[in-house]
């Protein structure tokens, strides 16, 4: 067990992204771009490979920035899959990965009194899914899409989410793995972000540099140095 920081008063929340910073992207991934060509590949009797192509070039056509590109019912609908969601979740369970630091991190934040929650892009249904077996943690679950029909983390959603908290944004630390979504925007508002860059594939120079953390140990020694 990792010791525990001392706890700052100015912090009342601790705010975490989900894909990439909880856990892995292999089961969202699959879902889209194994499971849904298989399911059409299957219904109009086609080569997967086929199916696969049709998907993907349908996926582009809608694109991330509308809301639909986040609904899978919407897609299964538009496939004409007579397939629940959570069936095609059920095949793929296995492939969800917890970041191994990850438990111990939030035990230790929970236990010095931390209000947890996820602030992420994914939709609900995603989320809830990924994290059964840590969602014990956690206080509130925000998905941008599904709550409040954004396409991505915007500033704006953020301040949604202190106002719900009924928190100052001064209060909150926020961490994810995204360097727009979780970094730039957050602090636009006055939280205090940082970014999870587990590849370190960033190079980041000057005063930001001491806001990079390469895995979620980082959040405990920052805590630990103020």
């Amino acid at each position: 067990m990792l010791r525990a920081p001392q706890a700052r008063e100015d912090i009342k929340v601790v705010s975490f992204d989900v894909d990439g910073t909880l856990v892995s992207q292999g089961f969202a991934d699959c879902v889209w771009l194994q499971g849904i060509p298989m399911a059409y590949a299957e219904k109009e009797g086609l080569s997967f490979e086929h199916a696969f192509e049709f998907v993907k070039s349908e996926y582009d056509k809608i694109g991330e920035h509308r809301i639909e590109w986040y609904n899978i019912d919407y897609w299964l609908r538009k496939f004409g899959l007579d397939i629940p969601y959570e069936k095609l979740f059920k095949n793929y369970e296995d492939e969800i990965r917890i970041f191994e630091e990850v438990e111990n991190v939030l035990t230790v934040l929970k236990g010095e009194g931390y209000d947890l929650i996820l602030s992420s892009n994914a939709a609900t249904e995603f989320i809830e899914f990924q994290i059964k077996p840590i969602k014990r943690f956690f206080s509130h679950v925000f998905s941008a899409t599904s709550d409040f029909g954004e396409v991505k983390k915007t500033n704006g959603f953020f301040a949604r989410v202190c106002d719900i908290l009924d928190v100052k944004p001064q209060a909150v630390v926020h961490t994810g793995d995204h360097w727009v979504f979780d970094f730039i925007n957050p602090r636009k508002i006055g939280i205090t972000a940082y970014y999870l860059d587990r590849g370190r594939s960033r190079n980041i120079k000057g005063e930001d540099d001491e806001f990079v953390i390469s895995n979620l140990n980082g959040i405990l020694d920052k805590f630990r140095k103020r």
